[in-house]
Protein backbone atom coordinates (compact mmCIF):
# COMPACT_ATOMS: atom_id res chain seq x y z
CA UNK A 1 0.00 0.00 0.00
CA UNK A 2 3.02 2.05 0.58
CA UNK A 3 2.77 3.15 -3.35
CA UNK A 4 -0.85 4.01 -2.75
CA UNK A 5 -0.86 6.40 -0.25
CA UNK A 6 0.06 9.86 -1.28
CA UNK A 7 -2.26 8.83 -4.38
CA UNK A 8 -5.76 8.62 -5.54
CA UNK A 9 -5.36 5.03 -5.94
CA UNK A 10 -7.94 4.12 -3.27
CA UNK A 11 -10.84 6.11 -4.02
CA UNK A 12 -10.25 5.46 -7.68
CA UNK A 13 -10.00 1.61 -6.79
CA UNK A 14 -13.25 2.22 -4.87
CA UNK A 15 -15.21 4.13 -7.55
CA UNK A 16 -14.76 1.26 -9.65
CA UNK A 17 -15.86 -1.02 -7.48
CA UNK A 18 -18.85 0.45 -6.34
CA UNK A 19 -21.87 1.50 -7.86
CA UNK A 20 -22.26 5.42 -8.55
CA UNK A 21 -25.62 5.06 -7.17
CA UNK A 22 -24.48 3.27 -3.79
CA UNK A 23 -21.57 6.23 -3.76
CA UNK A 24 -24.49 9.36 -4.19
CA UNK A 25 -26.53 7.45 -1.93
CA UNK A 26 -24.14 7.77 0.83
CA UNK A 27 -23.09 11.87 -0.72
CA UNK A 28 -19.20 10.35 -1.19
CA UNK A 29 -17.78 12.18 -3.41
CA UNK A 30 -13.59 12.05 -3.63
CA UNK A 31 -11.00 14.74 -3.05
CA UNK A 32 -8.15 15.07 -5.63
CA UNK A 33 -5.38 14.82 -3.63
CA UNK A 34 -3.71 17.92 -4.53
CA UNK A 35 -6.45 19.60 -3.56
CA UNK A 36 -5.93 17.83 0.15
CA UNK A 37 -2.78 18.72 0.22
CA UNK A 38 -3.16 22.03 -0.29
CA UNK A 39 -6.12 22.35 2.33
CA UNK A 40 -3.80 20.64 4.31
CA UNK A 41 -1.19 23.36 4.46
CA UNK A 42 -3.48 25.68 5.67
CA UNK A 43 -4.01 23.24 8.93
CA UNK A 44 -0.47 23.12 9.56
CA UNK A 45 -0.15 26.76 9.82
CA UNK A 46 -1.44 26.76 13.05
CA UNK A 47 1.67 27.43 15.44
CA UNK A 48 0.95 24.51 17.94
CA UNK A 49 3.39 21.56 17.83
CA UNK A 50 0.88 19.33 19.01
CA UNK A 51 -2.41 19.49 17.45
CA UNK A 52 -6.26 17.72 17.63
CA UNK A 53 -7.71 17.06 14.04
CA UNK A 54 -10.78 15.85 13.42
CA UNK A 55 -12.17 14.76 9.94
CA UNK A 56 -15.51 14.23 10.37
CA UNK A 57 -15.91 12.44 6.46
CA UNK A 58 -12.92 10.68 6.44
CA UNK A 59 -13.44 8.26 3.79
CA UNK A 60 -9.76 6.43 2.49
CA UNK A 61 -7.74 9.66 4.65
CA UNK A 62 -7.03 11.56 2.14
CA UNK A 63 -6.65 14.11 4.03
CA UNK A 64 -4.79 12.42 6.92
CA UNK A 65 -2.41 11.05 4.39
CA UNK A 66 -1.42 14.88 3.02
CA UNK A 67 -0.87 15.83 6.27
CA UNK A 68 1.35 12.87 7.33
CA UNK A 69 3.24 13.84 4.14
CA UNK A 70 3.49 18.04 5.38
CA UNK A 71 3.78 16.93 8.97
CA UNK A 72 6.37 19.47 9.28
CA UNK A 73 7.77 18.04 12.92
CA UNK A 74 4.26 18.46 14.35
CA UNK A 75 2.69 15.92 16.73
CA UNK A 76 -0.83 14.97 15.51
CA UNK A 77 -3.52 13.10 16.66
CA UNK A 78 -6.72 12.29 14.84
CA UNK A 79 -10.46 11.52 15.66
CA UNK A 80 -12.12 9.74 12.37
CA UNK A 81 -15.57 9.58 11.44
CA UNK A 82 -16.52 7.16 8.89
CA UNK A 83 -19.98 5.34 8.58
CA UNK A 84 -19.51 3.29 5.67
CA UNK A 85 -18.27 0.12 7.55
CA UNK A 86 -16.64 -0.92 3.93
CA UNK A 87 -14.31 2.40 3.69
CA UNK A 88 -14.26 1.96 7.68
CA UNK A 89 -12.32 -1.48 7.06
CA UNK A 90 -9.72 0.41 4.94
CA UNK A 91 -9.44 3.00 6.09
CA UNK A 92 -7.93 1.04 9.78
CA UNK A 93 -5.33 -0.34 7.04
CA UNK A 94 -4.13 3.19 5.75
CA UNK A 95 -4.16 4.52 9.38
CA UNK A 96 -2.13 1.50 10.09
CA UNK A 97 0.31 2.07 7.29
CA UNK A 98 0.66 5.75 8.25
CA UNK A 99 0.98 4.81 12.35
CA UNK A 100 -1.52 7.66 12.84
CA UNK A 101 -2.77 8.46 16.62
CA UNK A 102 -6.01 8.53 15.72
CA UNK A 103 -9.72 7.22 17.46
CA UNK A 104 -11.93 5.90 14.03
CA UNK A 105 -16.08 6.72 15.30
CA UNK A 106 -18.52 4.65 12.97
CA UNK A 107 -21.02 6.58 13.70
CA UNK A 108 -23.50 9.63 12.49
CA UNK A 109 -21.34 12.39 12.99
CA UNK A 110 -24.25 15.10 13.02
CA UNK A 111 -26.11 12.99 15.33
CA UNK A 112 -22.95 12.32 17.85
CA UNK A 113 -20.40 14.64 19.66
CA UNK A 114 -20.51 18.16 20.39
CA UNK A 115 -18.02 18.10 23.41
CA UNK A 116 -14.37 17.96 22.33
CA UNK A 117 -12.67 21.00 20.82
CA UNK A 118 -10.40 20.73 18.26
CA UNK A 119 -7.51 22.73 16.83
CA UNK A 120 -7.76 21.54 13.29
CA UNK A 121 -10.84 20.32 11.35
CA UNK A 122 -10.65 19.68 7.70
CA UNK A 123 -13.04 17.60 5.45
CA UNK A 124 -14.78 17.14 2.44
CA UNK A 125 -18.10 16.36 3.92
CA UNK A 126 -21.18 14.01 2.04
CA UNK A 127 -23.43 15.85 -0.69
CA UNK A 128 -26.94 14.96 -0.66
CA UNK A 129 -30.07 17.13 -0.80
CA UNK A 130 -31.84 17.56 2.88
CA UNK A 131 -35.10 15.16 1.50
CA UNK A 132 -32.32 12.36 1.81
CA UNK A 133 -31.02 13.50 5.73
CA UNK A 134 -31.20 11.41 8.13
CA UNK A 135 -33.44 12.47 11.25
CA UNK A 136 -33.77 15.55 9.17
CA UNK A 137 -36.08 17.40 11.92
CA UNK A 138 -33.49 16.30 14.39
CA UNK A 139 -30.67 17.49 13.45
CA UNK A 140 -31.60 20.53 12.33
CA UNK A 141 -33.35 21.19 16.11
CA UNK A 142 -30.13 20.63 17.20
CA UNK A 143 -27.17 22.05 15.07
CA UNK A 144 -30.13 25.56 15.85
CA UNK A 145 -29.55 24.95 19.11
CA UNK A 146 -26.14 24.18 19.43
CA UNK A 147 -24.97 27.29 17.30
CA UNK A 148 -27.98 29.67 18.80
CA UNK A 149 -28.88 30.78 15.33
CA UNK A 150 -31.75 29.59 13.39
CA UNK A 151 -31.21 27.72 9.71
CA UNK A 152 -33.50 26.70 6.87
CA UNK A 153 -34.90 23.03 7.43
CA UNK A 154 -34.31 22.36 3.35
CA UNK A 155 -30.23 22.78 4.38
CA UNK A 156 -28.19 20.45 2.56
CA UNK A 157 -26.05 17.92 4.89
CA UNK A 158 -22.75 19.54 3.53
CA UNK A 159 -23.92 22.68 5.27
CA UNK A 160 -24.30 20.86 8.62
CA UNK A 161 -21.39 19.32 8.96
CA UNK A 162 -19.45 22.61 8.26
CA UNK A 163 -21.80 24.64 10.53
CA UNK A 164 -21.14 21.76 13.23
CA UNK A 165 -17.79 21.60 12.75
CA UNK A 166 -17.41 25.48 13.01
CA UNK A 167 -18.57 25.41 16.95
CA UNK A 168 -16.08 22.37 17.44
CA UNK A 169 -12.94 24.84 16.60
CA UNK A 170 -10.64 25.54 19.76
CA UNK A 171 -9.58 28.91 20.44
CA UNK A 172 -6.93 29.54 17.37
CA UNK A 173 -8.48 26.52 15.50
CA UNK A 174 -7.85 26.47 11.53
CA UNK A 175 -10.82 25.04 9.28
CA UNK A 176 -10.64 23.37 5.79
CA UNK A 177 -13.53 22.13 4.17
CA UNK A 178 -14.06 21.62 0.12
CA UNK A 179 -18.17 21.92 -0.51
CA UNK A 180 -20.24 22.17 -3.00
CA UNK A 181 -20.61 26.23 -3.83
CA UNK A 182 -24.19 25.84 -3.77
CA UNK A 183 -25.17 27.29 -0.74
CA UNK A 184 -23.57 30.33 -1.70
CA UNK A 185 -26.18 30.72 -4.67
CA UNK A 186 -29.42 29.27 -2.94
CA UNK A 187 -32.07 30.13 -0.88
CA UNK A 188 -31.52 28.29 1.95
CA UNK A 189 -27.71 29.26 2.04
CA UNK A 190 -28.87 33.06 3.11
CA UNK A 191 -29.09 32.18 6.78
CA UNK A 192 -26.27 30.23 6.34
CA UNK A 193 -23.95 33.28 5.06
CA UNK A 194 -25.81 35.56 7.45
CA UNK A 195 -24.40 33.01 10.04
CA UNK A 196 -20.33 33.13 8.54
CA UNK A 197 -20.94 36.70 8.36
CA UNK A 198 -21.72 37.15 11.97
CA UNK A 199 -19.32 34.72 13.46
CA UNK A 200 -16.64 36.70 11.68
CA UNK A 201 -13.96 32.88 11.37
CA UNK A 202 -13.90 32.70 7.55
CA UNK A 203 -10.94 34.19 5.75
CA UNK A 204 -10.85 33.28 2.30
CA UNK A 205 -13.37 31.29 -0.12
CA UNK A 206 -11.90 29.72 -2.98
CA UNK A 207 -14.09 29.08 -6.03
CA UNK A 208 -13.43 25.95 -8.09
CA UNK A 209 -13.45 26.99 -12.03
CA UNK A 210 -17.15 25.93 -13.09
CA UNK A 211 -15.68 23.85 -16.05
CA UNK A 212 -13.60 21.62 -14.23
CA UNK A 213 -15.41 19.14 -12.63
CA UNK A 214 -13.51 18.76 -8.77
CA UNK A 215 -15.58 15.70 -7.43
CA UNK A 216 -16.12 12.62 -8.55
CA UNK A 217 -19.01 12.37 -10.90
CA UNK A 218 -20.62 15.13 -9.37
CA UNK A 219 -22.52 17.32 -10.87
CA UNK A 220 -21.79 20.21 -9.18
CA UNK A 221 -19.06 23.30 -8.63
CA UNK A 222 -16.84 23.59 -5.48
CA UNK A 223 -15.39 25.94 -2.62
CA UNK A 224 -12.52 25.10 -0.76
CA UNK A 225 -13.22 27.45 2.57
CA UNK A 226 -10.46 28.44 4.74
CA UNK A 227 -11.61 29.94 8.14
CA UNK A 228 -9.46 30.67 11.44
CA UNK A 229 -10.98 31.02 15.21
CA UNK A 230 -9.08 33.99 16.12
CA UNK A 231 -9.08 36.29 19.30
CA UNK A 232 -10.98 38.77 17.19
CA UNK A 233 -13.96 38.25 14.56
CA UNK A 234 -12.23 38.97 11.09
CA UNK A 235 -13.85 41.82 9.19
CA UNK A 236 -13.37 40.56 5.68
CA UNK A 237 -13.16 37.62 3.82
CA UNK A 238 -10.89 37.18 0.25
CA UNK A 239 -12.80 35.63 -2.61
CA UNK A 240 -10.35 33.79 -5.38
CA UNK A 241 -11.50 32.09 -8.12
CA UNK A 242 -9.19 28.99 -9.65
CA UNK A 243 -8.63 27.95 -13.29
CA UNK A 244 -6.81 24.93 -13.04
CA UNK A 245 -5.47 22.43 -10.07
CA UNK A 246 -2.31 23.65 -10.66
CA UNK A 247 -3.08 27.43 -9.20
CA UNK A 248 -3.29 25.22 -6.05
CA UNK A 249 -0.17 23.78 -5.92
CA UNK A 250 1.29 25.66 -2.63
CA UNK A 251 -1.01 27.65 -0.48
CA UNK A 252 1.74 30.41 0.81
CA UNK A 253 2.20 31.26 -2.93
CA UNK A 254 -1.69 30.91 -3.53
CA UNK A 255 -2.28 33.24 -0.39
CA UNK A 256 0.84 36.15 -1.56
CA UNK A 257 -0.32 36.24 -4.91
CA UNK A 258 -3.03 35.07 -6.65
CA UNK A 259 -5.89 37.82 -7.84
CA UNK A 260 -8.60 37.82 -5.30
CA UNK A 261 -11.39 40.35 -4.14
CA UNK A 262 -11.59 41.33 -0.77
CA UNK A 263 -15.19 42.28 0.51
CA UNK A 264 -15.82 43.79 4.42
CA UNK A 265 -18.04 41.68 5.94
CA UNK A 266 -20.79 45.16 5.85
CA UNK A 267 -20.32 45.02 1.78
CA UNK A 268 -21.36 41.28 1.76
CA UNK A 269 -25.53 40.77 1.01
CA UNK A 270 -26.56 37.20 2.44
CA UNK A 271 -29.45 37.59 -0.07
CA UNK A 272 -27.25 38.44 -3.15
CA UNK A 273 -26.00 35.53 -5.16
CA UNK A 274 -22.29 34.97 -3.41
CA UNK A 275 -20.79 33.93 -6.91
CA UNK A 276 -21.00 37.85 -8.05
CA UNK A 277 -18.51 38.21 -5.53
CA UNK A 278 -15.91 35.83 -7.21
CA UNK A 279 -16.54 37.37 -10.35
CA UNK A 280 -16.57 41.04 -9.88
CA UNK A 281 -20.30 41.77 -10.06
CA UNK A 282 -20.90 42.34 -6.19
CA UNK A 283 -19.04 46.06 -7.34
CA UNK A 284 -21.40 47.08 -9.70
CA UNK A 285 -24.17 48.92 -8.60
CA UNK A 286 -27.46 48.97 -10.81
CA UNK A 287 -29.50 52.22 -11.72
CA UNK A 288 -31.43 53.33 -9.63
CA UNK A 289 -34.76 52.78 -13.31
CA UNK A 290 -34.39 48.81 -13.28
CA UNK A 291 -36.85 46.88 -11.79
CA UNK A 292 -37.67 42.87 -10.94
CA UNK A 293 -38.97 40.68 -13.89
CA UNK A 294 -41.70 40.25 -11.51
CA UNK A 295 -43.57 43.78 -12.38
CA UNK A 296 -43.88 42.34 -15.80
CA UNK A 297 -45.11 38.92 -15.36
CA UNK A 298 -43.76 35.85 -13.78
CA UNK A 299 -41.69 32.69 -14.70
CA UNK A 300 -42.98 29.62 -12.94
CA UNK A 301 -41.99 25.77 -13.70
CA UNK A 302 -43.19 23.61 -16.34
CA UNK A 303 -45.93 21.06 -15.89
CA UNK A 304 -44.20 17.74 -13.39
CA UNK A 305 -46.25 14.39 -14.16
CA UNK A 306 -44.21 12.48 -11.71
CA UNK A 307 -44.10 10.15 -14.84
CA UNK A 308 -43.43 11.37 -17.92
CA UNK A 309 -43.42 7.37 -19.71
CA UNK A 310 -46.97 7.21 -18.61
CA UNK A 311 -48.86 10.81 -19.15
CA UNK A 312 -46.69 11.98 -22.91
CA UNK A 313 -48.14 10.05 -25.87
CA UNK A 314 -47.20 10.20 -29.17
CA UNK A 315 -50.03 9.87 -32.01
CA UNK A 316 -49.28 6.11 -32.56
CA UNK A 317 -49.96 5.03 -28.32
CA UNK A 318 -52.97 7.22 -28.95
CA UNK A 319 -53.69 5.29 -31.55
CA UNK A 320 -53.02 2.38 -29.79
CA UNK A 321 -55.28 3.06 -26.71
CA UNK A 322 -57.73 4.91 -28.51
CA UNK A 323 -58.11 7.81 -26.27
CA UNK A 324 -59.89 10.68 -27.07
CA UNK A 325 -59.20 14.28 -27.56
CA UNK A 326 -60.71 15.47 -24.27
CA UNK A 327 -58.49 13.30 -22.80
CA UNK A 328 -55.02 15.14 -24.06
CA UNK A 329 -53.27 18.51 -23.20
CA UNK A 330 -50.65 19.46 -26.50
CA UNK A 331 -47.33 19.70 -24.84
CA UNK A 332 -43.92 20.38 -25.59
CA UNK A 333 -42.18 17.43 -23.58
CA UNK A 334 -38.49 18.24 -24.68
CA UNK A 335 -36.33 20.95 -24.69
CA UNK A 336 -35.26 19.66 -28.04
CA UNK A 337 -38.09 19.77 -29.71
CA UNK A 338 -38.17 23.30 -29.85
CA UNK A 339 -35.09 24.30 -31.80
CA UNK A 340 -35.34 27.72 -32.68
CA UNK A 341 -36.42 30.76 -31.58
CA UNK A 342 -40.20 30.48 -32.00
CA UNK A 343 -42.39 27.60 -32.05
CA UNK A 344 -46.04 27.51 -33.57
CA UNK A 345 -48.93 25.39 -34.56
CA UNK A 346 -47.14 24.04 -37.84
CA UNK A 347 -43.47 23.42 -36.01
CA UNK A 348 -46.41 21.02 -33.43
CA UNK A 349 -48.11 18.93 -36.50
CA UNK A 350 -44.43 18.71 -37.42
CA UNK A 351 -43.28 16.98 -34.29
CA UNK A 352 -46.80 14.94 -34.14
CA UNK A 353 -46.42 13.51 -37.37
CA UNK A 354 -42.96 12.12 -36.90
CA UNK A 355 -44.58 10.50 -33.83
CA UNK A 356 -42.84 12.60 -30.96
CA UNK A 357 -44.78 12.84 -27.72
CA UNK A 358 -46.62 16.09 -27.85
CA UNK A 359 -49.34 15.07 -25.93
CA UNK A 360 -50.42 14.77 -22.12
CA UNK A 361 -53.19 12.51 -21.15
CA UNK A 362 -55.40 13.78 -18.39
CA UNK A 363 -57.68 11.76 -16.62
CA UNK A 364 -59.65 13.90 -14.73
CA UNK A 365 -62.89 13.09 -15.63
CA UNK A 366 -62.60 10.18 -17.45
CA UNK A 367 -65.58 8.38 -17.30
CA UNK A 368 -65.73 7.14 -20.89
CA UNK A 369 -64.60 3.59 -21.53
CA UNK A 370 -61.33 4.58 -22.95
CA UNK A 371 -60.05 6.28 -20.26
CA UNK A 372 -61.19 4.38 -17.38
CA UNK A 373 -59.10 1.93 -19.00
CA UNK A 374 -55.75 3.96 -19.70
CA UNK A 375 -55.98 4.46 -16.19
CA UNK A 376 -56.53 0.93 -14.87
CA UNK A 377 -53.17 0.68 -17.28
CA UNK A 378 -51.68 2.70 -15.58
CA UNK A 379 -52.11 1.16 -11.98
CA UNK A 380 -50.87 -1.77 -13.78
CA UNK A 381 -47.82 -0.14 -14.11
CA UNK A 382 -47.63 0.54 -11.11
CA UNK A 383 -47.64 5.03 -11.93
CA UNK A 384 -49.39 5.54 -9.17
CA UNK A 385 -47.32 4.87 -6.51
CA UNK A 386 -44.87 6.79 -7.80
CA UNK A 387 -43.67 9.98 -5.26
CA UNK A 388 -45.58 13.17 -6.87
CA UNK A 389 -48.57 10.79 -8.49
CA UNK A 390 -49.50 9.45 -4.68
CA UNK A 391 -49.34 12.70 -3.77
CA UNK A 392 -51.77 14.24 -6.05
CA UNK A 393 -55.52 13.66 -5.68
CA UNK A 394 -56.52 11.94 -8.72
CA UNK A 395 -53.00 10.46 -9.06
CA UNK A 396 -53.95 10.92 -12.59
CA UNK A 397 -55.25 14.71 -13.38
CA UNK A 398 -52.16 16.92 -14.38
CA UNK A 399 -51.18 20.12 -12.89
CA UNK A 400 -53.57 23.09 -14.14
CA UNK A 401 -50.98 25.71 -16.25
CA UNK A 402 -52.25 28.23 -18.62
CA UNK A 403 -50.72 27.82 -22.26
CA UNK A 404 -47.63 30.29 -21.92
CA UNK A 405 -46.73 32.78 -24.54
CA UNK A 406 -42.91 32.59 -23.84
CA UNK A 407 -40.64 29.61 -23.00
CA UNK A 408 -37.12 29.62 -21.28
CA UNK A 409 -34.61 26.53 -20.90
CA UNK A 410 -34.01 25.41 -17.77
CA UNK A 411 -30.64 24.27 -18.03
CA UNK A 412 -28.05 25.25 -20.28
CA UNK A 413 -24.37 26.05 -21.54
CA UNK A 414 -24.30 28.80 -24.08
CA UNK A 415 -26.62 31.10 -21.54
CA UNK A 416 -30.54 31.13 -21.82
CA UNK A 417 -32.50 30.45 -24.90
CA UNK A 418 -36.09 32.05 -25.10
CA UNK A 419 -38.83 30.64 -27.38
CA UNK A 420 -41.78 32.58 -28.69
CA UNK A 421 -44.59 30.51 -28.59
CA UNK A 422 -47.30 30.69 -30.44
CA UNK A 423 -48.78 27.16 -30.26
CA UNK A 424 -51.52 25.84 -28.05
CA UNK A 425 -49.27 23.69 -26.47
CA UNK A 426 -48.08 24.04 -22.98
CA UNK A 427 -44.96 22.88 -21.10
CA UNK A 428 -43.51 20.15 -18.67
CA UNK A 429 -40.23 21.05 -16.80
CA UNK A 430 -37.85 20.95 -19.45
CA UNK A 431 -39.18 24.81 -19.96
CA UNK A 432 -39.91 27.43 -17.11
CA UNK A 433 -42.94 28.95 -18.76
CA UNK A 434 -43.55 32.95 -18.30
CA UNK A 435 -47.06 34.54 -18.25
CA UNK A 436 -47.66 38.52 -18.31
CA UNK A 437 -48.83 40.15 -15.70
CA UNK A 438 -51.66 43.16 -16.46
CA UNK A 439 -49.10 45.61 -16.99
CA UNK A 440 -46.47 43.15 -18.95
CA UNK A 441 -49.45 41.81 -21.31
CA UNK A 442 -48.43 45.48 -23.23
CA UNK A 443 -44.89 45.12 -23.71
CA UNK A 444 -45.26 41.27 -24.44
CA UNK A 445 -43.17 41.35 -28.14
CA UNK A 446 -40.63 43.81 -26.36
CA UNK A 447 -40.04 41.86 -23.38
CA UNK A 448 -39.33 39.07 -25.32
CA UNK A 449 -36.87 40.74 -27.45
CA UNK A 450 -35.18 42.41 -24.22
CA UNK A 451 -34.70 38.83 -23.09
CA UNK A 452 -32.43 38.20 -26.01
CA UNK A 453 -30.33 41.43 -26.08
CA UNK A 454 -26.57 41.82 -23.67
CA UNK A 455 -27.83 44.10 -21.19
CA UNK A 456 -30.85 41.11 -20.13
CA UNK A 457 -28.01 38.66 -20.24
CA UNK A 458 -25.95 40.54 -17.79
CA UNK A 459 -28.45 40.59 -15.70
CA UNK A 460 -29.39 37.38 -15.41
CA UNK A 461 -26.03 36.15 -14.95
CA UNK A 462 -25.88 37.64 -11.72
CA UNK A 463 -28.76 35.11 -10.45
CA UNK A 464 -27.96 32.28 -12.25
CA UNK A 465 -26.72 28.77 -10.56
CA UNK A 466 -23.31 27.15 -12.10
CA UNK A 467 -22.72 23.58 -11.94
CA UNK A 468 -19.84 21.44 -12.93
CA UNK A 469 -18.54 21.25 -16.76
CA UNK A 470 -20.12 24.92 -16.94
CA UNK A 471 -23.68 23.71 -16.51
CA UNK A 472 -26.11 26.42 -15.88
CA UNK A 473 -29.80 26.23 -14.66
CA UNK A 474 -32.06 28.66 -13.63
CA UNK A 475 -35.04 28.58 -10.77
CA UNK A 476 -38.05 30.40 -11.60
CA UNK A 477 -37.29 32.92 -8.79
CA UNK A 478 -33.83 33.39 -9.77
CA UNK A 479 -35.58 34.87 -13.22
CA UNK A 480 -38.65 36.47 -11.58
CA UNK A 481 -36.18 38.78 -9.11
CA UNK A 482 -33.33 39.61 -12.09
CA UNK A 483 -33.43 43.42 -12.51
CA UNK A 484 -34.34 44.76 -15.91
CA UNK A 485 -35.24 47.84 -17.86
CA UNK A 486 -38.86 49.65 -16.72
CA UNK A 487 -40.43 49.49 -20.42
CA UNK A 488 -42.84 52.18 -18.64
CA UNK A 489 -39.82 54.26 -19.00
CA UNK A 490 -39.55 53.92 -22.75
CA UNK A 491 -40.68 56.53 -25.31
CA UNK A 492 -43.59 56.26 -27.50
CA UNK A 493 -40.95 56.41 -30.68
CA UNK A 494 -38.79 53.88 -29.20
CA UNK A 495 -42.05 51.48 -28.38
CA UNK A 496 -42.71 51.22 -31.67
CA UNK A 497 -39.16 50.69 -33.05
CA UNK A 498 -38.67 47.51 -30.70
CA UNK A 499 -41.84 46.33 -31.58
CA UNK A 500 -41.16 46.41 -34.91
CA UNK A 501 -37.32 44.84 -34.53
CA UNK A 502 -39.20 42.10 -32.43
CA UNK A 503 -41.30 41.44 -35.57
CA UNK A 504 -37.54 41.49 -37.41
CA UNK A 505 -35.85 39.19 -34.66
CA UNK A 506 -38.21 36.76 -35.27
CA UNK A 507 -38.57 36.55 -38.94
CA UNK A 508 -34.61 36.70 -39.65
CA UNK A 509 -32.33 34.06 -39.90
CA UNK A 510 -30.13 33.40 -37.67
CA UNK A 511 -26.75 35.13 -39.12
CA UNK A 512 -28.95 38.76 -39.11
CA UNK A 513 -30.32 38.68 -35.70
CA UNK A 514 -27.35 39.85 -33.93
CA UNK A 515 -27.83 43.32 -36.27
CA UNK A 516 -31.25 43.21 -35.05
CA UNK A 517 -30.19 43.04 -31.31
CA UNK A 518 -27.29 45.16 -31.77
CA UNK A 519 -29.99 48.08 -32.91
CA UNK A 520 -32.33 47.10 -30.11
CA UNK A 521 -29.41 47.30 -27.26
CA UNK A 522 -28.42 50.89 -28.41
CA UNK A 523 -32.47 51.99 -27.30
CA UNK A 524 -31.86 49.75 -24.50
CA UNK A 525 -29.26 51.06 -22.85
CA UNK A 526 -30.54 54.81 -23.25
CA UNK A 527 -32.45 53.70 -20.33
CA UNK A 528 -30.44 52.10 -18.44
CA UNK A 529 -27.38 54.89 -17.84
CA UNK A 530 -25.16 52.64 -17.01
CA UNK A 531 -22.82 49.83 -18.46
CA UNK A 532 -22.97 47.03 -15.95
Amino acid sequence: MKNEVYKNNLENEYSESSSLEHRRLLGQFFTPYQVAKFMAEWILLHPKKQMTILDPATGFGIFERALTELKRKKKLSFDLWEIDNNIANKLKLVARELNLDSCLVQEDFLKNGWNKKFDGIIANPPYFKHHFINQKERVYQEVCLRAYFKFSLQTNVYCWFLIKSINLLADGGRLAFIVPSEFLNANYGEKIKDYLKQIGIVLHLINIDFNENVFDNALTTSVIILAEKGNKKHNHINFYSVHNLAELKSLKTFLEKHPKKTYKITELDSKTKWRNYFNGNGEKKLPPSVVPVSVFGRFSRGIATGANDYFALSKLEITEYKLPTKHLVPCITKATHAKDISFDAEEFEKLRENNKKVYLFNGEGANDSYGSRYIDEGKHRGVHLRYLTRNRNPWYALEKRPVAPIWVNVFGRNGLKFIWNTSHCVNLTCFHAFSPSDIGKNYLSIFFLYLHSKIAKELFDREKREYGNGLEKFEPNDLNKTMMIDFRLLENQDKSILSELQRDFLQSRKERRPVVLEKADKIFRKYTKATF
